[in-house]
């Protein structure tokens, strides 16, 4: 009889540990991120945000240098400069500018800090 009861109590702290409100220590420490105040360039609104340590204020002064740059319509948008270690990607609209992209540091699947646009 005690291993069975044993064998339960294991039971019980898998489930437990494996439920999706559980506080185990595995689960991803919650990111900081901010909705930026959108802006206007060239007759096109953007709306972006910033997550991780990066700040919209950080952010702000390299989000327009890379909308200064331009690529081929409707194609990756290839930058020439971009913020020290970030991994910056984006997409050009019809007339060539990056409408939506982000950069970040970090995999894209798990970013650690960065900013991201469309507009």
């Amino acid at each position: 009889m005690g291993r069975l009861v044993a064998m339960s109590v294991v039971a019980l702290v898998i489930a437990v540990v494996a439920s999706p409100g559980s506080t185990s220590p595995v689960q991803a420490a919650p990111m900081k991120g901010a909705v930026c105040k959108s802006f206007s360039v060239s007759g096109v609104k953007y709306n972006w945000s910033v997550i991780g340590s990066v700040t919209c204020d950080k952010a702000k002064p390299w989000l327009l240098k890379l909308l200064a740059q331009s690529g081929k319509p409707d194609t990756k948008v290839v930058f020439k400069n971009t913020p020290r270690g970030f991994h910056c990607s984006a997409t050009a609209d019809a007339k060539g500018r990056p409408s939506a992209g982000a950069c970040y540091t970090g995999t894209p699947a798990f970013p650690k800090n960065g900013f991201q646009w469309f507009g």
